[in-house]
């Protein structure tokens, strides 16, 4: 038996995408839309940090001609069934509607994605079903990767049923057996240790005498000398092996005068695998410590989207990161601080619409042209990526670009 999701204007909503993923996108005035930088044509390189400043269908309908194929990771918080999406010019507020809105932009973001490359949904519970429906028919469910939690809030709340702590965040990949692990910082019982002047963690116990639970006080590491006698010489070989390439290390250990088989490696290559409950709380507090605190309602977690991004570039440290929803600009920080993390050169796309941002102090902090109305939030995510750069990477550079429709 098969089902799909059917909604009104749905066949439409595909043709759109369909039109505009084969649209001839090859930057030629008049042809479509483009990029504008000072008021003249501009054409992106694949290696810059971009904001574009409009709206998230024609820009990403124009970054197929230079970025077709290339974004490891789309990350997205989109517009709930709030009304939000009205600065998109998709009008109403139903499901049928927030569906047609979204259906060609993810269209256009799977083109634009790596075989290897995922994409992060981020939603509560309002279009949470019919986003995961819509995910599966786009990217299609033998390619869904499962839904990470993301704990955003913890205690109290006047909610008449329970506290709504957390948001799902649901994972699809491109090709699923291309995308590979989800990684993260190695916790305990490893250490960090600082040798030769780099962080590398160290784990002690990496060869055992045997498995199971051991006795209060029993020593359950296989020292060197031993393992010969208990594990044979295959086992002592590729022990050997891995000291001669330096992985592992012989540390004195007991009173015997026998050796640990310990195990060093560089911290930021040190992982393991992404657990699907997330922990991320304070996105307020991010703007707080950058002195834009009280403008802009429910930021994501820096500390949340980081870990997203690091979890599939923990061994690509030179990917691209997109956000079509960049809203207050959490995605360029974190890409900023996954890069300071291990010295990578991740580069961030965000495009966001120059929506007015309804809040009464953004004109003091964000600056305004007028007294007439208030500062648009597209601004607010450059001046945010100015002050996350200053913290994290004083020399990045980022280009801001507007896009214009023909």
């Amino acid at each position: 038996m098969s089902t799909a999701l059917n909604w009104t204007g749905k066949d439409a909503a595909f043709a759109l995408g369909r039109r505009l993923i084969s649209t001839d996108a090859s930057g030629h005035l008049g042809e479509g839309p483009h990029f504008l930088r000072e008021g003249d044509t501009y054409v992106p390189t694949i290696d810059e940090n971009m904001l574009v400043v409009g709206d998230n269908l024609p820009a990403l309908t124009r970054l197929l001609a230079t970025h077709r194929g290339r974004i490891k990771i789309v990350y997205i918080d989109p517009p709930y069934n709030t009304g939000n999406a009205l600065a998109y010019k998709d009008h109403g507020h139903d499901h049928a509607s927030w569906l047609n809105f979204m259906t060609p932009r993810l269209m256009l973001a799977r083109e634009l994605m790596r075989e290897d490359g995922v994409i992060f949904i981020h939603l509560d519970d309002g279009e949470s079903a019919w986003a995961q429906l819509l995910g599966h028919e786009i990217f299609g469910e033998d390619n869904s990767l499962g839904t990470l939690i993301h704990q955003r809030a913890k205690g109290g709340g006047n909610s008449p049923s329970f506290v709504r702590g957390h948001d799902y965040v649901h994972v699809w990949a491109k090709v699923a057996d291309q995308a590979g692990a989800f990684l993260t910082e190695k916790k305990a019982p490893a250490k960090l240790e600082i040798i030769d002047g780099k962080r590398m963690l160290v784990e002690t116990d990496v060869l055992r005498a045997g498995f199971g639970r051991y006795a209060r006080g029993q020593e359950r590491r296989l020292m060197y000398e031993d393992i010969l006698e208990v594990k044979g010489p295959k086992k002592l070989a590729e022990v050997d092996a891995k000291l001669g390439t330096g992985e592992y290390v012989l540390r004195p250990w007991g009173p015997a005068g026998k050796h640990a088989v310990v195990r060093v490696t560089p911290a930021e290559k040190a992982s393991s695998k992404l657990y699907s409950i997330i922990k991320a709380l304070g996105g307020q507090n991010d703007l707080e410590d950058l002195g834009l605190g009280g403008i802009f309602s429910y930021p994501k977690p820096v500390e949340l989207v980081k870990t997203l991004v690091a979890s599939q570039t923990f061994f690509d440290p030179g990917a691209i990161v997109l956000d079509f929803f960049a809203g207050s600009g959490t995605t360029a920080q974190a890409v900023m601080a996954a890069n300071e993390r291990d010295a990578g050169s991740r580069t961030f796309i965000l495009i966001q619409t120059p929506e007015p941002l309804q809040t009464k102090n953004a004109r003091s902090l964000v600056g305004a042209d007028s007294e007439d109305g208030f500062p648009e939030i597209s601004r607010l995510t450059a001046e945010r990526i100015r002050r996350a750069a200053k913290r994290h990477d004083p020399e990045l550079h980022f280009t801001e670009i507007a896009v214009a429709e023909q």
